[in-house]
């Protein structure tokens, strides 16, 4: 949780004297947090999250993906959408997050109810402001919730409705929205198919992506990723939790990470995918590394770094697990420059036995070298074994 300090004066006692004026003052402490009332002011939210950055908010963090897992299994496979809404709002009230706003909306829009359309606008306004991607998505579902409103709405609000319905499928076809036929068969929005304005929005969309605007779900992933700042991209066993990668990516993109899907929407929802770089680009593939993480209970939770290589059509080439602090003790290290990969596998000591106190009050005290295994990028980029003992057993290869 995050303080601020807010100066207020509380009394002023002017004493007119040789000493001149005097002021007395009274240091009020402000906590800056989210309430239910408060859940969809931008700023706020904005300035919650920027000064977390300032302390120790990692518990917060995981308690809040814990509810959105939670949250993402009764929507998405119990179909439980109210419980579901429950627990994304209490995700955001521990800490807020661009994922959790978009899903709430998209929970609070299913339930095809005209107070809950309205609040569904205001989830997806927060989840914009707070740069979700893929932003057509926001705009699509912003459109739909419109012309919910606009088909229910009195007179005098009609028109403006049905502006924001054209202005947001507008702006959902510019920024990549190419899906004509699941615009046609969903009853939210297909009825604006009828208005002359969408024949020209079309056209206006085919112009825009055939200069600069992104035509494809897999453009608008893979430029979501951070590219990589130095010639050589590596994950230090100092750092193998990777907590600076914070920025979840969407399951709108669970195509391109398939156990993404699997954990998403299946019976064991624990883990959550960041994005963490762009590690190679060439004509014939791209290289994109992601973080995944376990959310369960309180213990060490594992972290895995994953290296896929995809074709210019989003297909996965290859894929491999380079980095990760697998348990307690076995971590791994990587490097990649000029398409090498090296990985070091390595046994973490600490100062006292594992179990007998908290991870937090325990030390470790050295890193122990297991194995160094050695693959590489092809041109095609497939992943190769350069140097891999023979007796090598990584147990944390990704499958395709």
């Amino acid at each position: 949780m995050t303080y601020k300090l807010i100066f207020a004066p509380v009394i002023f006692l002017l004493l007119f004297s040789c000493s001149g004026p005097k002021v007395d003052y009274v240091a009020k402490v402000k906590v800056l947090h989210l309430t239910d009332g408060t859940l969809y002011d931008k700023a706020l939210v904005y300035d919650v999250i920027f000064d977390s950055e300032e302390s120790d908010v990692d518990s917060l963090k995981n308690k809040s993906r814990t509810l959105f897992l939670s949250g993402i299994d009764e929507y998405k496979n119990k179909k439980n959408i109210r419980k579901a809404i429950d627990l994304f709002k209490e995700s955001i009230l521990v800490f807020p997050d661009a994922k959790t706003y978009y899903e709430l909306g998209n929970a609070l829009l299913d339930f095809n109810r005209i107070d809950l359309a309205k609040e569904a606008l205001e989830a997806y306004e927060v989840a914009d402001h707070l740069d979700f991607q893929p932003k057509f998505n926001i705009n699509y579902k912003e459109a739909c919730a419109n012309n919910l409103l606009y088909n229910t709405a009195v007179t005098e609000e009609k028109e403006n409705y049905l502006y924001e319905t054209l202005a947001s499928l507008r702006n959902a076809f510019y920024n990549g929205f190419i899906d004509t036929l699941q615009l046609k068969n969903d009853s939210r929005i297909n009825s604006i198919m009828l208005h002359p304005d969408y024949r020209e929005i079309l056209l206006d969309a085919q112009i825009a992506r055939g200069k600069d605007s992104p035509n494809t779900l897999f453009e608008l992933f893979k430029n979501a990723f951070p590219s990589s700042q130095t010639k050589a991209f590596e994950i230090d066993k100092s750092n193998v939790e990777m907590n600076n990668y914070d920025q979840s990516i969407s399951y709108d993109f669970a195509s391109f990470i398939p156990e993404m899907e699997n954990t998403g929407f299946g019976r064991e929802v624990s883990r959550d995918y960041f994005y963490v770089a762009k590690v190679a680009e060439t004509p014939a593939y791209t290289a994109l590394v992601y973080r995944s993480m376990s959310f369960y209970g309180n213990d060490m939770q594992p972290v895995y770094a994953t290296l896929v290589t995809f074709d210019p059509e989003g297909e996965i080439i290859a894929k491999k697990i380079i980095a990760c602090q697998c348990s307690a003790e076995k971590i791994k290290e990587a490097k990649i420059e000029n398409n090498i990969i090296t990985i070091h596998d390595y046994k973490r000591k600490w100062e006292q036995p594992i179990g007998k106190i908290d991870f937090k009050d325990n030390k470790i005290v050295d890193y122990e070298l297991q194995a160094k295994v050695v693959y590489k990028i092809e041109d095609t980029g497939k992943i190769t074994d350069q140097d891999v003992p023979s007796n090598y057993n990584d147990s944390t290869v990704a499958a395709k």
